[in-house]
């Protein structure tokens, strides 16, 4: 048991909700802005500590965020007071992109829903008026900048950093964006120091010294495929489950690289989605059937030999394009095992051992995500290929 004094863990700002030690309420700006910003929020996001919703009312004036009690109706449902031209932030199938709207139809006031994903779902199937008010939605130029809670998916960002850029939009003239972001910034970078020196108290538990666990025998076998699969929502519904649009292989010990672009059939994805996978319908206009293409995988893997993916949800997808009985192993899980720690993103595996993407030939996001996994099976490789020979000594 280890103790500190008395009041060291006393104190918190009940403006930012945070100890205050960690409060940066003195380092916020106050940005105005012309667009009305309106956030419905989940009641669990309401005091989570590191919610950008509550940085969004303590920066922006012209905002406001209501959040929902289920009570005794048992639902989350709160009519606004909205004005007619409000539209809602949302990736809707049929959605236009914000950036393509005409300048005479851009909303005055945004209408945004922060919660988890599951959370975010929820209160919009919930709060049925939100569907009568027109939809806008964004294709992020770049990915979340939360180093704090991990995005689902690639293209998910925070709350903040979608209404900064629906801003950018909104109010091109707008000289002030930024600071909201470089605030948000030194939340989280605050936050990382904080928890890199934090005196942890309470019972602690050493951490137990082990030895790495086992690598899949697959790993030792030379003719292991790698692969990564690119899936898309039918007509951008998040409902639709997932169809392959895009299969690649690379040998693991070879020059010998595998692609297909699969006929996605109908409704086709959209293109927003498309676009984050660096690929285009008329892509997969000239594709194959899906038919044909795990035919011709299967000739070209050959009988018996096994398959690695970063994930285990990548062989899920792809599971269609396995021939029957094909063994198969999640290169994250082997990675884990060796390093006797959880190994995060494939991007975080790669820097953390100085690793570089092996180049591939092949298209879209695809030729960096098959470089990266071919890069950790290489290197799983090895480490497994030093354990045998110490075993031998």
């Amino acid at each position: 048991m280890t103790t500190s004094e008395p009041d060291a863990r006393q104190g918190r700002c009940y403006r930012c909700l945070r100890p205050e030690r960690l409060c940066h309420c003195a380092d916020l700006p106050t940005v105005p802005t012309r667009t009305r910003i309106v956030v419905l929020q989940h009641p669990h996001e309401r005091t989570h500590p590191f919610g950008t919703a509550r940085l969004v009312r303590l920066m922006m004036p012209n905002s406001e965020v209501h959040v929902p009690w289920s009570g005794f109706t048992g639902t989350l449902e709160q009519r606004l007071p909205l004005p007619a031209d409000a539209a809602v932030l949302y990736p809707a199938p049929d959605a236009p992109l914000l950036d393509d709207l005409p300048r005479d139809r851009l909303p005055s006031t945004l209408v945004a829903i922060d919660g988890t994903w599951a959370h975010a779902k929820r209160l919009y199937r919930e709060n049925g008026w939100l569907r009568d008010l027109p939809h806008v939605r964004l294709q992020p130029a770049q990915p979340s900048r939360y180093r704090i809670r991990r995005e689902p998916r690639a293209d998910y960002v925070s709350t903040l950093e979608a209404i900064v850029e629906a801003l950018r939009v909104l109010e091109p003239e707008h000289t002030r964006l930024d600071e909201l972001l470089a605030a948000f910034d030194r939340m989280i970078d605050r936050q990382i120091a904080h928890a890199a020196v934090v005196e942890r108290f309470g019972r602690r538990k050493e951490t137990r010294q082990r030895p790495s666990r086992a690598l899949s025998p697959l790993l030792a076998d030379p003719r292991l495929a790698v692969v990564y699969a690119e899936s898309a929502l039918p007509g951008g519904d998040p409902a639709a489950a997932r169809r392959i649009v895009q299969w690649v292989a690379a040998r693991r010990d070879a020059d010998d690289v595998f692609e297909a672009l699969v006929q996605p059939g109908e409704p086709a994805p959209v293109d927003h989605h498309l676009g984050h996978m660096g690929l285009a319908l008329a892509d997969l206009a000239g594709g194959e059937s899906p038919a044909t293409a795990a035919a011709r995988f299967a000739a070209w893997l050959g009988a018996g030999a096994p398959v690695a993916a970063w994930t285990q949800t990548t062989l899920d997808w792809g599971d269609a394009m396995l021939p029957r009985g094909t063994a198969t192993t999640a290169l994250k899980t082997n990675y884990c095992n060796c390093v006797n720690r959880s190994a995060g993103l494939l991007e975080e595996a790669l820097a953390a051992q100085g690793l570089q993407p092996v180049a591939v030939p092949v298209r879209g996001r695809a030729n960096a995500r098959l470089g990266n996994a071919l890069a950790i099976a290489r290197w799983l490789r090895d480490r497994q290929a030093e354990r045998a020979a110490r075993t031998t000594r």
